[in-house]
């Protein structure tokens, strides 16, 4: 990202009850092992998504860039 983004803390652990938590429990695994999403842009342009993973002890991210035409 351009500027860079600061870095934040927060408290990632399922269900946790810190202030800083997410407050969602993670979904049961599907079949695949694998999570689907879906996104939508009302307008044509450049966007950059982050994608990010983590099992509590290790995490990846990756950023994907998308451009939307029309």
């Amino acid at each position: 990202f351009d500027p860079l983004q600061a870095k934040v803390w927060e408290d990632t652990r399922d269900g946790a009850n810190s202030p800083w938590a997410n407050r969602w429990v993670t979904p049961p695994l599907p079949p695949d092992g694998r999570w689907e999403v879906q996104v939508t842009f009302d307008t044509p342009g450049t966007y950059v998504l982050r994608c990010l993973a983590s099992d509590g002890g290790l995490g990846a991210n990756e950023d994907r860039t998308i451009t939307v035409t029309h």
